[in-house]
């Protein structure tokens, strides 16, 4: 070959060669990792970087990610619900800067304990923007939440006796809907599923429970009908169960129209909507959950004749897959049984797989080689502490990295100091910058609630 051709081979593969050879931003380690190719030494070298600045156990969340899930659910329902209002679950996650985020991004806020009701009017929300929905509000929340004119989502009588009690001594109206069990099961985890009829929440339609809730309501001047809500579970990846909640539901909007003559402002279907927690899983798309809703909802908006907002509320949807939980290994044993990896994070950072038995991907960092199945075993002194069983995966020593995936929803939200673990920190990526969105627990705040230490007392 010529100079001349060789030189040209060169300039044409040069684009190529650097696009094997750049390293990546903090963002691409992130899917690549997700893609399973966390071995590569640009994506290994990405995660060092993160546990040398910010230390492990470490949360880590991506940015794009969030906004990407925001922009597929508005894509596949807006079209379709022209009245569409999206709320953000906050218990799947509460950072401040996570829910900020959301807020940009032109969701509402759905809440279940005032301790959410004050974290959303930190990030911004005014008190109308936002939902309450608990099934055992206390007299202090009720308080809070008409005194900001927020949504109260009606769990029982008895609750919307203390509603109307409260608004009354405010001499305010509270602004109500009801939460409705609709007797349905959307064959998700138990512990999640909450429209089955032997779940704690909602008045149930069986019976004419939840009418009767509204002819009742709508007698006292005190209450301000707003809307209904139901919640049948959460990680739905079937599209059946929402379509059988929505036809029932719709079949309340008419009947209240036509006996009571109450029109509702807004039909809450809940959030719910699964996210894929092993690798080639299929779940339910938001475009195949609207396509088959919109038929749906036209039917029953054309029987009741009239049209409310449809919300939403999903929570996991959005930030599930946008997180990761990096852990270091701390030591190895092998026992005649099995092989653990142990690692510096337990239950009490990741709850969900001692709780749920739930399933999350692991990806060892840059390594590929000498599979072997394990556990991955947790610090909590407790024999339940298994992150994830029987996993292959390239053998481990002491020190290195591995990250646990869809990790962003249910993951520091339900962790805890158990066994005097500080909680670990979170950090945002955008691009190739994490930045630190909530600091590291530190022992001195294990102790925030004592007077003095026994030798101060001396």
């Amino acid at each position: 070959m010529s100079i001349c051709r060789l030189s040209l081979a060169l300039l044409l593969l040069t684009p190529f060669l650097h696009a094997q050879t750049a390293k990546p931003t903090l963002h691409e380690a992130l899917m690549a990792a997700r893609a399973d190719r966390a071995g590569e030494p640009g994506v290994a070298a990405a995660f060092q970087r993160l546990a040398v600045a910010h230390g492990t156990p470490l949360y880590v969340y991506d940015q794009a990610y969030i906004r990407g899930q925001v922009a597929a659910l508005r894509a596949a329902f807006a079209p379709r619900f022209p009245k569409l209002r999206i709320l953000y679950a906050l218990k799947a996650n509460t950072n401040p800067e996570v829910i900020g985020l959301l807020k940009a991004e032109g969701l509402g806020a759905e809440v279940v304990s005032q301790g959410e009701i004050e974290t959303a009017l930190r990030v911004g929300y005014a008190g109308p923007e936002i939902m309450f929905t608990s099934s055992s509000k206390g007299p202090g929340e009720i308080r809070r939440a008409i005194e900001l004119g927020t949504v109260l989502n009606v769990d029982s009588m008895d609750e919307l006796n203390q509603v109307r009690a409260e608004a009354r001594r405010q001499k305010k109206q509270a602004s109500i809907s009801f939460r409705i069990n609709p007797g349905v099961d959307p064959h998700t985890i138990h512990q999640i599923n909450t429209g089955i009829a032997e779940s704690k929440f909602g008045l149930h339609l069986q019976g004419g429970i939840a009418f009767k809730a509204y002819e009742t309501a709508l007698a006292m001047p005190e209450i301000r009908i707003a809307g209904a809500h139901c919640h049948i579970g959460s990680q739905i990846t079937e599209t059946e169960g929402y379509l059988l909640t929505a036809r029932k539901m719709m079949g309340l909007l008419k009947d209240l129209k036509e006996r009571l003559g109450i029109q509702l402002g807004f039909l809450d279907l809940g959030g719910g909507l699964g996210i894929p927690y092993q690798d080639g899983q299929v779940v339910m798309s938001p475009e195949e959950l609207a396509k088959a809703l919109a038929p749906v909802w036209k039917e029953g908006i054309a029987a009741a004749g009239y049209e409310p907002t449809l919300w939403l509320e999903p929570g996991r949807f959005f930030v599930g897959g946008s997180g990761f939980l990096v852990v270091r290994v701390n030591t190895i044993k092998e026992t005649p049984v099995k092989t653990f990896v142990n690692v510096d994070a337990g239950f009490n950072t990741l709850m969900r797989p001692a709780m749920y038995q739930a399933y999350h991907r692991v990806r060892m960092i840059g390594k590929t080689q000498d599979p072997l199945l394990v556990d991955i075993a947790g610090d909590v002194c407790e024999t339940g502490d298994i992150l994830a069983a029987g996993r292959l995966l390239p053998r481990a020593h002491a020190g290195d990295l591995l990250v646990i995936l869809d990790a962003g929803a249910y993951g520091f939200s339900m962790s805890s100091e158990y066994n005097a673990r500080p909680l670990p920190a979170e950090v945002m990526v955008e691009g190739d910058t994490a930045r630190v969105i909530r600091r590291r627990g530190s022992f001195p705040e294990l102790f925030r609630s004592a007077e003095a230490t026994p030798a101060a007392r001396k």
